[in-house]
């Protein structure tokens, strides 16, 4: 048994140093994008932000009058945006290391370690998740969207642990911890939070359901509570609460739900068949309930996290991925369940080896493309160094473009014209960079 243990252990070693190094390079080669430029400077005074108080006065200010009431998780951004950016690099490549370990473990039965199924995980991150480069290599992105997801799967460990018979919060303190990290959680993403704490509570509800005794589980209802305030706290902001009462009128709520659902339906129409193929078979050769029960968990959260959507006052491509990535996990936990069944764990396997073959040119152009942007910026960024040696303050430079969604200024706004109106975000880049002005220059001349 130590023997089969030192085995699985030694691969996952081996896979996650694997996925370490390329997220490493990964992160290396992406540069600051949009909005990290914003957030290096305080919102209240318009100074650097260089020290934690700045932090806090910078989201006080923020929480009060721009955009949402994401309090955590700015907090982070404006906390790696302090220092070196290798310093972000490196704990953002751990924790999608985290991140892919934690999928394979929230839906694994404790059968032998598979490589290819590990593999087989951020392949199909890198296959369907849309603006793949803005969710978990782009500094802002990542800390609001990729660590969400990770953040999400440890409060799910808990609930999925009660589906399975598993009691992991023994301990009164464990508990307090829970609560604490849950209040947390709760004021981290709205569509992510809110779908995911709600479905964590319906799988107690099932538990108390089927073993008839409620009061052994009612302190799991205590964490429910608290990322319930988190979120309270989140969605009741003075600049969130604005825009979200701009949305409630009926005809705009059916109108974004239909263009919503049917974006959703065309982005992750492959991973759609994927997961109802699986779950048939799971179905019809009549494998575990609880298991096929966990996968539909992760599937209404997918549904809820992208219908929640008909209530945003804009629809990025980014925002649709918190829908897709549950969709995956779902697909992942219906993989697992079918190596469970001898006869069926050929078809588990069969699934990954196409995935990962299928995808080794996608592999390819997206990685040159990450590269390709950051010898780009690593260009511009010695030019505008010459200017301002030389006295120059105003300085227009060619813009960087992306041909792939693995790059993370694609979709993203690089920086407007010398005759633009907007001063966003070329004006934060110019204070970053010390200069009085900056723009973009267009290949046609144009300046548009």
């Amino acid at each position: 048994m130590k023997h089969l243990s030192d085995h699985k252990n030694y691969k996952l070693i081996i896979g996650s140093l694997c996925l370490l190094i390329c997220a490493l390079l990964f992160n290396h080669w992406t540069p600051y994008a949009s909005d990290d430029y914003s957030y290096m400077f305080n919102f209240s005074d318009g100074s650097r932000i260089t020290s934690l108080g700045q932090i806090f006065q910078s989201l006080a200010e923020h929480y009060m009058h721009y955009g949402n009431g994401r309090i955590v998780s700015h907090f982070f951004v404006m906390l790696f945006l302090i220092g070196s950016k290798s310093v972000f690099n490196i704990v953002n490549a751990v924790f999608f290391v985290l991140f892919v370990i934690s999928i394979y473990k929230v839906t694994s039965r404790n059968k032998k370690f598979s490589l290819l199924l590990f593999f087989a995980i951020p392949t199909l991150l890198w296959l369907y998740m849309p603006a793949y480069g803005q969710i978990f290599l782009w500094l802002d992105g990542s800390i609001n969207y990729m660590w969400s997801y990770l953040f999400a799967l440890t409060y799910l460990f808990v609930y999925i642990g009660l589906i399975r018979n598993r009691i992991l919060l023994d301990k009164k303190w464990k508990m307090i911890l829970f609560c604490i990290f849950t209040f947390l959680f709760g004021n981290y993403s709205e569509n992510v939070s809110f779908s995911v704490i709600f479905i964590g509570f319906i799988l107690l509800c099932i538990v108390m359901y089927q073993r008839k005794n409620w009061k052994s589980y009612f302190t799991y209802v205590l964490p429910v509570v608290c990322g319930a305030i988190g979120y309270l706290l989140l969605l009741l902001s003075p600049s969130g609460s604005a825009k979200f009462s701009e949305n409630l009128s009926l005809p705009l709520i059916f109108k974004n739900a239909v263009e919503i659902f049917t974006e959703y339906y065309n982005t992750c129409r492959i991973p759609l068949i994927f997961f109802f193929v699986l779950l048939g078979i799971a179905l019809y050769y009549k494998l575990d309930k609880k298991e096929i029960l966990i996968s539909l968990a992760f599937f209404f959260i997918s549904v809820i996290a992208s219908g929640m959507l008909v209530i945003a006052s804009y629809l990025p491509e980014r925002s649709l991925a918190n829908g897709i990535v549950f969709l995956i996990i779902g697909i992942v936990q219906l993989l697992q369940l079918l190596r469970s069944n001898t006869r069926l764990e050929c078809v588990s396997l069969c699934v990954c080896i196409y995935l990962i073959v299928g995808s080794l040119m996608s592999y390819w152009e997206g990685s040159y493309d990450i590269y390709r942007v950051h010898k780009e910026q690593v260009v511009r960024d010695t030019t505008i160094e010459s200017a301002v040696s030389a006295g120059d303050t105003v300085i227009g430079v060619p813009i960087i473009t992306s041909t792939t969604k693995y790059c993370c200024k694609y979709g993203l706004l690089d920086m407007n014209g010398e005759d633009s109106d907007d001063p966003f975000p070329n004006a934060y880049i110019a204070k970053y960079y010390g200069l009085d002005k900056i723009y973009v220059i267009y290949p046609d001349n144009s300046g548009q």
